[in-house]
This record gives C-alpha cells, sequence and structure tokens, in this order.
C-alpha cells in the first residue's frame, strides 16, 4: 500500500503522514475516490455542471481507480482481492460510461458500492485503533 501512496501522490495533492499505516492510506485513499466521483456526478450536466469540474473529478477517479487496483495483491489476498478488484472495474467501466452519455445512472450504483466499502474501512480502522 506504501507504492500506491507514493504513485498517488505522484500524481494528486494527498497529505498523509510518512508513516501512515496501511489502513490510514486506504481511508484517506477511498475518501477522495468517493469524493472525486460525486464532483463528477454533481456536474455531469453539460447545461448546468462546470465542465472543469466534471472533467477534474473524472479524471481524479480514474487515477486513484488504477492505484487501487494496481495495489492489490491477487495472489495472497485471494477471493477479496479479485471482489475488490472487479468492483473497481465495474466502477471505472461505468464512470467512463456515464461520461460518455451524460448520466450518472452507472456511476451511481458503483458509488453505492464503493461507499459500502469505506464505511466498512472505517469501522474497521476504528476497531483496530480502539483495540490497539
Amino acid at each position: 500500500m506504501k507504492n500506491a501512496l507514493k504513485a498517488y501522490k505522484n500524481t494528486e495533492k494527498m497529505t498523509l503522514p510518512q508513516d501512515a499505516d496501511a489502513n490510514s492510506v486506504l481511508l484517506v485513499v477511498m475518501e477522495e475516490l468517493v469524493k472525486s466521483i460525486e464532483m463528477f456526478q454533481a456536474n455531469i450536466d453539460n447545461k448546468t455542471g462546470n465542465n472543469e469540474k466534471k472533467s477534474r473529478g473524472f479524471s481524479k477517479a480514474l487515477s486513484i481507480i488504477y492505484t487501487l487496483q494496481t495495489s492489490l495483491d491477487l495472489e495472497k489476498g485471494g477471493a477479496i482481492a479479485g471482489d475488490l478488484f472487479r468492483l473497481y472495474e465495474f466502477a471505472r467501466i461505468h464512470i467512463i460510461k456515464d461520461m460518455r452519455m451524460g448520466l450518472i445512472n452507472r456511476s451511481a450504483e458503483a458509488l453505492k458500492s464503493l461507499k459500502e466499502i469505506y464505511n466498512t474501512w472505517i469501522v474497521v480502522n476504528n476497531s483496530e485503533t480502539s483495540n490497539g
């Protein structure tokens, strides 16, 4: 995950301490992904939306998804890593389709699943912090 953080920091502004643990990194990256998709969706309409924000949210979301996908260890992570890879791919494909169509139908479904993962990680991180 540290390599993913380094790669992500090279393309996006993100502040984390150098000694941040993997869970903290994942939480920040997932939060940024959710915000990016929401910004993209809020500006999807070409008449009422802000094209710059739409494009920024779109490209940032795709960059984060790539970072998350490439940070997965599919051999060691087993079925969970495979499922996460497929979820990220699902989100990537639907964000691209929505950008082409000017709609948020498909990315909304992906965002819902990503938020569930994010909220689960918050619970896991909080329980580990309070126990550790």
